[in-house]
């Protein structure tokens, strides 16, 4: 096998992981979004509720009050 063959033998092997790469990123983009881009909810278990936040409205009373 001449230098010529084996390079042009190597051409084609490389094309041909080429396109299977292209073609499993193509398949694997969507669900790989999936599983990195998923939503996270953390839940306690204590005593009681939390506190509530303060309403914005309690600040716009006292305005009004004085």
């Amino acid at each position: 096998m001449t230098s010529k063959d084996l390079l042009s033998l190597c051409g084609r092997i490389s094309l041909v992981m080429a396109a299977f790469a292209f073609i499993a990123g193509i398949v694997a983009g969507p669900l790989l979004q999936k599983v990195w881009f998923s939503t996270l909810t953390v839940t306690e278990h204590g005593p009681g509720h939390a506190p509530l936040p303060p309403s914005p409205s309690g600040g716009l009373q006292a305005d009004k009050q004085s």
